[in-house]
């Protein structure tokens, strides 16, 4: 894919606009707890891409409430007789009650994005994936 363009809007109304008149989807392009970039890729007459961006920003006691609810996961596998491993970072549901609840939830997400992003490669699933750590982001030594 070439990129023609690109361009960072000011607002999300702008990017929901500017993806509207296109025929196109906004998605999620990055989220970490401090933000999230959303982005919508349209193609141009001449064959091209363009791409807008907005990135949200969290007021500072929402940012470090989402830091709060933010895990390290480690998935494993079995692929051939080896372990393959797979590491996410995860925002789990800021309105759970208990850390076990959001430890719980990270890993049905961190599970459907690696299922998402690897079973081509090498037949990861949420079924045959067991997890091996689950570690809040600010206690992670890696």
């Amino acid at each position: 894919m070439i990129f023609m363009e690109y361009r960072e809007l000011s607002s999300k109304d702008d990017l929901d606009s500017w993806a509207r008149t296109r025929g196109v989807r906004v998605h999620i392009a990055d989220e970490t707890w401090e933000s999230i970039t959303y982005a919508a890729t349209a193609p141009t007459k001449d064959g091209a891409c363009e791409q807008c961006r907005y990135r949200q920003r969290f007021p500072l006691s929402l940012a470090l409430r989402r830091r709060e609810r933010t895990f390290i996961v480690d998935l494993c596998h079995s692929v051939g007789g080896a372990e393959c491993h797979h590491v996410r970072p995860v925002i789990a549901g800021l309105s759970t009650a208990s850390e076990a609840e959001a430890k719980r939830q990270a890993v049905v997400v961190a599970s459907a994005k690696v299922q998402m992003q690897r079973q081509e490669v090498c037949g990861a699933k949420a079924e045959n994936m067991t997890a091996c750590t689950v570690q809040p982001a600010v206690s992670w030594k890696g």
